[in-house]
């Protein structure tokens, strides 16, 4: 993979498959081209090394990789690529050239993998699943299985002290989790927190936790002159990058998790929401609906106005609330918990490496 980080999605799911192999007594090797050195992961080159044994490889696809793509096509084994999906250059235009230009490298290089026959795939949803088909890929070579996740330890751990007698002084009404994009809806989250001042007389106290990378400055000052416009002062915090046990305190201090992202290929704060039992309320994209399932409050073609009475209605509507954070937890349970994702993945995975004569 090109980055593993602790915390990252994308990281926490290759830790996820490296636990779950290594549970089953395979030789397993972690390598990435930069990221968290204290995980003990090996560098591209010796990835390179490694694989001339003929090793499996299992390549987590999702942004533009050239060196790594190059090192997976070469690769004399089985090869199995876990997609992650890649955000559309549409949504940098105007933002980042350079993320218009990573943005549909990572696009061909998914078409041209999704067109080789010989690799199998992992997709973390039915919509990813189905974009590969159309891609080329074999339907019999597609697996879907949700990507692993650290709920289970954001329940355990403890929340951070300070964090959580900040936060509970002066609980947010409406959490959002996930990177400052221009694909995360932040836009019309704050749009939205302005429809509901105008209707119900009062703000939303909104926290939004996430990174952001400097080369989106555009975009940046765009939500800013946004917040200055609506008039949102200070109800609206930009919480940034959290530890574990500060994101854990982010949503014991949150009454819901509001979801309008325009564009993901899982999402997995609503699997973290789910387990926490923080109810969710998100306006409808494919993914998005698929991870929620259909007892979720999903809001398809609705306009703001019907958002924020949504929204309302979940705030004030105590018996909705247990409904819906009932509904995803039982969500959570056959499909998300650890043990169901982790044979769903060796399901699809382990075939595969014991037809391979050398591993």
């Amino acid at each position: 993979m090109p980055s593993l980080q602790r915390g990252d999605a994308t990281g926490n799911d290759a830790l996820g498959m490296h636990a779950a192999l290594v549970s089953r007594g395979w030789d397993v090797r972690l390598f990435a081209e930069g990221g968290d050195r204290t995980l003990g992961f090996g560098t591209s080159s010796e990835a390179r090394s490694f694989l001339r044994d003929g090793a499996a490889a299992l390549f987590h696809q999702g942004t533009q990789w050239d060196n790594g793509v190059r090192i997976f096509e070469r690769a004399s084994g089985v090869r199995i690529a876990r997609d992650h999906n890649v955000t559309p250059a549409s949504f940098f235009a105007g933002v980042s050239d350079d993320f218009v230009g990573a943005s549909n490298v990572g696009l061909a290089q998914r078409e041209r993998l999704a067109r080789d026959p010989s690799i199998a795939w992992i997709a973390a949803s039915a919509m990813n699943a189905g974009e590969l088909v159309a891609l080329g890929a074999s339907a019999a070579r597609v697996a879907v299985v949700p990507p692993f996740h650290q709920a289970e330890e954001l329940a355990a751990v403890e929340p951070d002290e300070a964090a959580l007698r900040r936060w509970v002084a002066l609980p947010a009404d409406v959490l959002f989790v996930g990177r400052l994009a221009p694909n995360k809806g932040h836009r019309r989250l704050l749009r939205i927190a302005a429809t509901y001042a105008e209707l119900f007389g009062r703000r939303l106290r909104i926290r939004l936790v996430g990174s952001h990378d400097r080369r989106w400055a555009p975009w940046l000052a765009l939500l800013a002159r946004d917040r200055e416009q609506l008039r949102l002062g200070d109800s609206i915090e930009y919480l940034g990058t959290l530890s574990t046990a500060e994101l854990k305190a982010a949503y014991l201090t949150s009454r819901m998790l509001l979801c309008c992202s325009e564009h993901e290929g899982f999402c997995v704060p609503l699997v973290e929401a789910g387990r926490l039992g923080v109810p969710v309320v998100a306006t409808w994209q494919q993914a998005v609906a698929e991870t929620l399932g259909p007892d979720a409050l999903v809001l398809r073609d609705a306009d703001d106005d019907v958002v924020a009475t949504a929204v309302h209605r979940v705030l004030e509507d105590g018996t909705l609330r247990d409904a819906l954070v009932a509904a995803q937890q039982a969500r959570y349970a056959t499909r998300y918990a650890p043990a169901a994702i982790e044979r769903a993945f060796l399901a699809a995975v382990e075939p595969l490496l014991r037809a391979e004569p050398s591993r």
